[in-house]
């Protein structure tokens, strides 16, 4: 038996490993509530923020208004899209097929992705002889990496939980 954890729903899912039909208890009594898991997202979304402002405090002091700008950038495309997947995934929060799961967070995924990518592109289109490249890339890596640890949160709570 194996089990996946959905990263936006918080549900544990269950499957046999022949194929992803759900074991009888598919969804475990060591669910997080959904308050739990928007109260952790809300914390994530906190420290990226808190994290993209910090790192344009420091580009302004070093570089300006365009490095403020340019970090601003960098973690508001991730917050942005970190918004719309959860958005997205929160869909298939009360299914119970464990394909319809997977299928919608790989969507998510993908739409997080393609909203980071068009947004980068967008930014570097209009403001792109001002850009401060290392400002826009700190705070796009800082957004991305507190991105992962709500995953993280959310599996401990699950695993703490279980």
């Amino acid at each position: 038996m194996q089990e996946f954890f959905c990263k936006y729903s918080a549900t544990r899912v269950s499957w046999t490993s022949v194929g992803n039909h759900l074991s009888d208890n598919h969804l475990a009594a060591s669910v997080p509530e959904k308050e739990k898991v928007t109260a952790i997202f809300k914390r994530a979304a906190k420290w990226q923020s808190l994290s993209t402002l910090a790192i344009a405090v420091v580009a302004y002091a070093i570089a300006g208004e365009s490095g403020l700008i340019s970090a601003l950038i960098g973690g508001g495309v991730v917050l942005a899209g970190s918004f719309i997947a959860a958005r997205i995934a929160r869909r298939s929060e009360n299914s119970t097929r464990a394909g319809a799961i997977l299928i919608n967070l790989l969507m998510a995924e993908a739409v997080k992705i393609l909203v980071i990518v068009m947004l980068l592109w967008l930014s570097f289109k209009v403001y792109a002889d001002q850009l401060v490249l290392m400002a826009l890339f700190c705070s796009l890596a800082a957004a991305a990496i507190l991105s992962g640890s709500a995953v993280y949160a959310l599996n401990s709570e699950s695993e703490k939980q279980g």
